[in-house]
C-alpha cells in the first residue's frame, strides 16, 4: 500500500512513532499452525521472559465438549502468581478469551503458564514452524522466546500467548515551521492511531473527538482533513496520541490488546498552505519531528486515563516506522463531538467521596476544574447504577483491572480537565480527592456522533412513546465509530444488536454514512470463506459462524436500500452478500442450522433460550437467504435470486418437519415445549405453510393472551417481530397490550423504574442500562401505531395506516425521506378520523383505514376527514 497521505503533491509524509522500551511493549505469539490437545490428568505449558513488569497473561484455548481445568501463572521459583478455573462460560471461550490477571504487576523475568485438565479435552493453539524474525522497529510487540511444555517436558513450538506489560505513557509529537505573511488555504490532513488530538499553536484544530473511528487497521485506516489558521512567523503543530483500539492495553475477553495490528501509537500528518504568491508549501511528518512521553501516563481501553500534570516533556527525535497495513481512506461518516455539558442534579457524600448524579444515562466523560498542591490526585469513577453502599463503581468481569476510572495528578496551577482518549457510560460519577486539592465545576460531557435528526414519534399512550424515544436515546449513546452494544462493558460492534435495531433507528437519524462505514468494516472482517464475525471489527474473537448474529451483512444493506432507494448500496455489497450467504448454506445441514449460535438471546429469565439455539438460527438463516434473494432480484441477478428462494424453501420445509406439532398445530421444542420465538419467527418471515398459518397464528395469540398473560416470553431476536406478527394475525390490540404492560417482562417496567434508556435484559437488575437491541420493536410502533410506513424503496410510496384502538386516539409521526418531509398528525373520536398529512413532491401517500376504501394523496399538505369505524383493528 501507499504509506503516504493520498491528497496533495508532496508525498513525503512518513508514519512516525516513539521508540518504546521493550519493557513497556506487549509480548505475544498469536499465530498458530496447529493445536496441542490434552485430556484429564495432562498438562500443557509455555515459558516466557517478561521484559518488564506485567499485569496479565492471555492464552488461546479451544475445547471439545464440557471441559474443566485450571490455568496457573508461576514465577521462576514455582510460586503461583495467578490462577483461574477453565470451563465453559457464556462469554469466555474464544480467541484469547482466557486471561490471568495479577493483583499487583508481576516482575520482569522468567515465568510459566500451565494448563491442567480434570475432565474433557482442551487444545492450546501452537506455532510449530519457525517464523521470520524481524528487526525491532521500536513500536511493535515483541515475540515470545520460550519453551512449549507438555506434562512438564519440552516439545517443539510456541504456544499462543500474550503478556500485557505496564504500558508506556502516550506519546506527544511536535514540529515547528516558519510561515510567511499572507499565507492562506491552510489545511491539515492527519491521523493518529489509535486517537489523535492535534493542536496548532496551542489550539485544537477540530471539535471532533475520538478520531479516527475504529476499523480493522490492517485493512483500513481513516483520516480527515481540517481547515486551519496559520500565524505569520513561527508556528508549532503538536499531536497527542491515544491508544484506542489500535494500541489497546489491558487484558480483556476479546483480546483487543493482542489484535494482529497492535503497535504503540503512530502518526501520519501533512499540513499544506499557499503563500501570498500562490506557491504551495507542505509540512510533513518524518524523523525531523520531535516526540516525548506525554502526560497521559496510562490509557487502558476498559479502565480509562491517568494524567500526570507534573510530567516534564523530554523531547527526542521521532522514528520513522512502517505503515500500519491498512489502506488510507478519507473518513466520510460523521464524527463524534461534544453534544452538551450537564450539571449534576444531585450530589451526595459517601465516605469522603462526592457522588454526582446527572439524572440520565449518557455516554461521555467528566469535566472539572482542579487546583491544589502538586502530587495531589483526583480519582473519578463512573457508573450507570449505584452500588449498595451508595458509591459509583463499575465491576466488569470481561476486562482486567478497574473499570471506568480516570485519574488526574495535580501539577502547577489551576486547570480545567477532561480526559481526551476515552468515553464511559454513566449516570453517576464519584470524585475522590487524595491530598490537598479542590475540585469544582463538575460537569458531564455527552459525546455523540453528529448524525442528523430524521424523524419523530409521539402518541397518546405514554409507554409507546417512551419505548420509541428510549430506543433512539440508547442507540445514540452507542454510536461511537461503530454501533456498539454498551458503552460500559464491551464497546463492541455486535452484529445482531445493529441488524435488529436498524429499521427502528433509521426513523430517527440519518445513518447512511455511519452504517456504510460499518458495512465496509464488515467487508474488511470477512474471513477466507466469506464469513462475517459476531463483532465487527474484531481482533480475531467471535469468528464462529452464526446466522442469527452476522445477518447484518445482508439485512442492513437492505434496510438502507429500502430507506434511501439507492440501488448502488446493494451493488456495493452484492458480492460479499452472496459470498456470506453461500457460506452459511454450505454449513447448514439439511436446511437446519446445527452449529453454535446465540439464538434468541436473553429470553426472560434466561441467558440462552430454553429451546436452544437451533430454531432461531435456522429461521434467521431463512431470513438471510430470502433477503439475499430480494437483493439479487433488484440487482438483476435472477439466477442467484431463484437459487436462494429454492434454498429458503428447503430451510422452511426442514424447520416445519422438525418442529411442527400436528396435535397442537404449533411449533414446539421437544425439551422446552411451546416457545413464542419458535412460532413468531416463521410467521414473521413467511416460512409457515399456508394451510397451517392460521392455526399457528391462533396458537401464538392463545399463548400470549392466556398463558403468558399478555406478556412477551421471547428474547432479542423474536421481540423485534412479536408485535408486528400479532398485528398481522388480526390482533393489533394484543400487540399494544404486550408493549404497554407495566410489569416484567416488558418495556413498561423500565419506564416505571424511571429509566430514560433501555436495559440489556427484561430483569430489573440488568447489567447494562444502555442497551438498544430490545427496542427493535419500536419500528412497528412508528409504522403501525403512528401509521407511517414506506411501501417502496426510498419512500416513493408510503401508507398512512394507523391502528384502531381506544387506547391510542391520536399520534404524530414525522420522517425526512430522500425526497422531503413526510408526516401525519391524526386524531380519532367516536365519529371521525382527522388527518393532517404531508407528502413530499414526487411521492404518493395512501390512507388506509379499516373497512374503508384507500385514499391516494399526491405531494403537498392535506387535511382530510374520514368516518370512524367501531371496533378494534383486526
Amino acid at each position: 500500500m501507499d504509506p503516504h497521505l493520498p491528497d496533495g503533491p508532496d508525498r513525503s509524509a512518513l508514519w512516525i512513532g516513539r521508540w518504546t522500551d521493550p519493557a513497556h511493549r506487549v509480548l505475544r505469539s498469536i499465530d498458530s499452525d496447529g493445536i496441542a490437545w490434552i485430556g484429564p490428568g495432562e498438562s500443557l505449558g509455555q515459558t516466557f521472559t517478561a521484559p518488564g513488569r506485567f499485569t496479565a497473561v492471555g492464552v488461546d484455548l479451544v475445547r471439545e465438549g464440557e471441559p474443566r481445568g485450571r490455568l496457573e501463572l508461576r514465577d521462576a521459583a514455582g510460586a503461583v502468581l495467578a490462577d483461574a478455573v477453565v470451563e465453559v462460560g457464556g462469554f469466555r471461550w474464544d480467541r484469547f478469551a482466557h486471561y490471568l490477571e495479577l493483583a499487583e504487576p508481576g516482575e520482569p523475568g522468567e515465568h510459566r503458564v500451565e494448563l491442567t485438565l480434570d475432565r474433557g479435552r482442551v487444545g492450546w493453539r501452537t506455532r510449530t514452524n519457525a517464523t521470520e524474525t524481524l528487526a525491532d522497529d521500536g513500536v511493535s510487540p515483541l515475540p515470545v522466546d520460550g519453551l512449549a511444555l507438555r506434562d512438564g517436558m519440552v516439545e517443539r513450538g510456541v504456544r499462543a500467548i500474550g503478556v500485557d506489560t505496564v504500558p508506556a505513557p502516550n506519546p506527544v509529537f511536535r514540529t515547528a515551521f516558519d510561515v510567511p505573511e499572507g499565507a492562506r488555504e491552510a489545511r491539515l490532513t492527519a491521523v493518529g492511531l489509535g486517537y489523535g488530538v492535534f493542536r496548532l499553536n496551542g489550539r485544537e484544530v477540530t471539535e471532533d473527538v475520538l478520531e479516527p473511528a475504529q476499523t480493522a487497521y490492517d485493512r483500513t485506516v481513516l483520516h480527515r482533513t481540517y481547515e486551519v489558521a496559520l500565524e505569520p512567523g513561527r508556528n508549532t503543530l503538536t499531536a497527542e496520541l491515544g491508544r484506542g483500539f489500535y494500541a489497546a492495553r489491558g487484558a480483556n475477553t476479546w483480546g483487543w490488546n493482542l489484535a494482529p495490528w497492535h503497535r504503540e501509537p503512530v502518526l501520519l500528518a501533512q499540513l499544506e498552505y499557499l503563500d501570498a504568491d500562490g506557491a504551495r508549501h507542505v509540512v510533513t511528518s518524518g524523523p525531523d519531528w520531535e516526540v516525548a512521553a506525554g502526560p497521559t501516563t496510562e490509557d487502558l481501553l476498559y479502565t480509562g486515563e491517568t494524567v500526570d500534570a507534573r510530567t516534564e516533556l523530554r523531547w527526542e527525535p521521532a522514528i520513522a516506522v512502517a505503515p500500519p497495513g491498512g489502506l488510507l481512506k478519507e473518513a466520510t461518516a460523521p464524527p463524534v463531538r461534544r453534544a452538551e455539558v450537564l450539571a449534576a442534579q444531585r450530589e451526595t457524600t459517601v465516605g469522603g467521596t462526592t457522588v454526582h448524579d446527572f439524572g440520565t444515562i449518557l455516554a461521555g466523560r467528566l469535566r472539572c476544574s482542579i487546583r491544589g498542591e502538586p502530587g495531589a490526585e483526583v480519582v473519578v469513577r463512573y457508573a450507570e447504577q449505584l452500588a449498595e453502599d451508595g458509591t459509583a463503581r463499575t465491576d466488569n468481569a470481561l476486562a482486567a483491572g478497574s473499570s471506568q476510572v480516570d485519574r488526574y495528578v495535580v501539577g502547577s496551577g489551576p486547570v480545567t480537565w477532561e480526559p481526551q482518549f476515552s468515553y464511559k457510560g454513566f449516570r453517576y460519577a464519584s470524585v475522590q480527592v487524595r491530598g490537598n486539592a479542590v475540585v469544582s465545576d463538575v460537569r458531564a460531557v455527552r459525546l455523540v456522533t453528529a448524525v442528523a435528526e430524521a424523524g419523530s414519534f409521539v402518541c397518546e399512550d405514554e409507554t409507546l412513546s417512551w419505548i420509541d424515544a428510549a430506543t433512539a436515546r440508547t442507540f445514540l449513546n452507542n454510536l461511537h465509530g461503530v454501533p456498539t452494544d454498551t458503552p460500559v462493558y464491551e464497546k463492541n460492534g455486535w452484529t445482531a444488536d445493529a441488524h435488529l435495531g436498524t429499521e427502528a433507528v433509521l426513523h430517527h437519524f440519518g445513518l447512511k454514512d455511519s452504517l456504510v462505514k460499518w458495512l465496509d468494516d464488515h467487508v474488511d472482517a470477512l474471513d477466507g470463506t466469506g464469513m462475517v464475525p459476531m463483532i465487527v471489527p474484531t481482533p480475531g474473537w467471535g469468528r464462529e459462524p452464526d446466522p442469527a448474529w452476522s445477518a447484518s451483512m445482508v439485512l442492513i444493506p437492505w434496510n438502507l436500500y429500502w430507506e434511501h432507494g439507492d440501488r448502488a448500496l446493494l451493488e456495493r455489497y452484492g458480492d460479499p452478500i452472496r459470498g456470506y450467504t453461500d457460506r452459511l448454506l454450505e454449513l447448514a445441514e439439511g436446511g437446519l442450522w446445527r452449529g453454535d449460535s446465540w439464538g434468541d438471546w436473553l429470553s426472560p429469565g434466561h441467558w440462552h433460550a430454553p429451546e436452544g439455539p437451533e430454531p432461531t438460527a435456522t429461521m434467521m438463516l431463512y431470513r438471510v437467504v430470502s433477503r439475499a434473494a430480494d437483493i439479487c432480484q433488484v440487482l438483476g441477478w435472477n439466477g442467484d435470486a431463484e437459487r436462494y428462494r429454492d434454498a429458503g424453501r428447503t430451510i422452511a420445509a426442514a424447520y416445519h418437519a422438525k418442529y411442527f406439532d400436528q396435535a397442537s398445530a404449533t411449533y414446539r421444542s421437544p425439551e422446552a415445549g411451546y416457545r413464542q420465538s419458535m412460532n413468531v419467527l416463521p410467521l414473521a418471515f413467511g416460512a409457515v405453510p399456508t394451510y397451517v398459518a392460521g392455526a399457528v397464528g391462533a396458537g401464538l395469540v392463545d399463548h400470549v393472551e392466556y398463558r403468558s398473560r399478555g406478556h412477551l416470553d421471547c428474547g432479542a431476536v423474536a421481540a423485534k417481530h412479536l408485535l408486528p406478527v400479532l398485528a398481522d394475525v388480526g390482533r393489533a390490540d394484543l400487540a399494544i397490550t404486550v408493549a404497554t404492560r407495566p410489569d416484567r417482562p416488558g418495556w413498561g417496567i423500565w419506564r416505571r423504574l424511571g429509566m430514560e434508556t433501555l436495559m440489556e435484559s427484561w430483569d430489573e437488575s440488568a447489567r447494562s442500562h444502555n442497551h438498544y437491541f430490545l427496542g427493535a420493536a419500536s419500528a412497528w410502533i412508528q409504522q403501525r401505531v403512528g401509521g407511517l410506513r414506506a411501501t417502496s424503496p426510498g419512500w416513493r410510496t408510503f401508507d398512512i395506516a394507523p391502528v384502531q384502538d381506544d387506547r391510542v386516539t391520536w399520534a404524530d409521526v414525522r420522517h425526512t425521506t430522500p425526497h422531503g418531509h413526510a408526516g401525519v398528525a391524526w386524531r380519532r373520536d367516536e365519529d371521525a378520523w382527522e388527518f393532517e398529512v404531508e407528502v413530499p413532491e414526487g411521492s404518493v401517500a395512501t390512507v388506509r383505514l379499516p373497512g374503508q376504501s384507500p385514499a391516494r394523496l399526491p405531494g403537498g399538505r392535506h387535511g382530510i376527514s374520514r368516518p370512524a369505524t367501531p371496533g378494534v383493528d383486526r
